[in-house]
């Protein structure tokens, strides 16, 4: 794969649709939304993740949702909602940040909230992304990581095909002032293709 020389040149679709979810940028309005989501289960996202105690408002939320439209279009985050088909519910969080557009290679993360989880719809905005990433903006690796106690998250990538690549022991110190080991997962262009022609 070749770099990506100019990224904010790349032409990228407005709107993913999936069976049972929307992948968009976030765009001015989408604030409501997202503190919503963030806080219907603030203390769950929150034991894995600092972000979430940043949602204290729909102001900050609304804040966040400026920010990343504004991101989405220099492409210094490209960061999307996952909305209910009908796009009236923001059921999470999916996209891309930690760019190396020499290689090119993308870090993925997520979440979603507690009353959308266990019905695929995590898997299925996961995949969505790789298609973006892999088919529309053809970059070579995407990968992510997640505390090695996340299990959800571990089963998501492997349910997709990353491969575990590390488990990087005692590697980080997380929000709470704790030592945490964290597991590294990647997937190259080439699995992501294998993998789609097998099926």
């Amino acid at each position: 794969m070749p770099a990506i020389l100019q990224p904010r040149l790349l032409q990228l679709p407005t709107k993913i649709l999936g069976k049972q979810c929307v992948l968009r940028p976030y765009r001015s309005g989408d604030g409501r939304a997202k503190f919503e989501a963030v806080n219907e289960d603030l203390a769950d996202l929150s034991y894995w993740m600092a972000w979430p105690e940043r949602h204290r408002s729909v102001e900050d939320s609304e804040n966040y949702a400026r920010e990343m439209a504004g991101k989405w279009i220099t492409r210094d985050a490209l960061i999307l909602g996952v909305f209910s088909l009908d796009e009236k519910t923001l059921l999470g969080g999916c996209g891309f940040h930690g760019f190396d557009w020499t290689v090119p290679s993308l870090e993925i993360g997520w979440y979603l909230r507690k009353s959308a989880r266990g019905q695929g719809i995590a898997t299925e905005a996961v995949s969505l992304c790789c298609t973006l990433a892999f088919d529309h903006m053809k970059v070579n690796r995407v990968w992510g990581s997640c505390d090695a106690l996340n299990t959800r998250s571990a089963k998501l990538f492997e349910r997709i095909g990353f491969a575990r690549e590390a488990h990087l022991r005692g590697e980080r110190r997380d929000h709470r002032g704790n030592v945490r080991d964290s597991f590294v997962y990647g997937m190259l262009a080439r699995d992501w293709a294998s993998q789609r022609d097998a099926t």
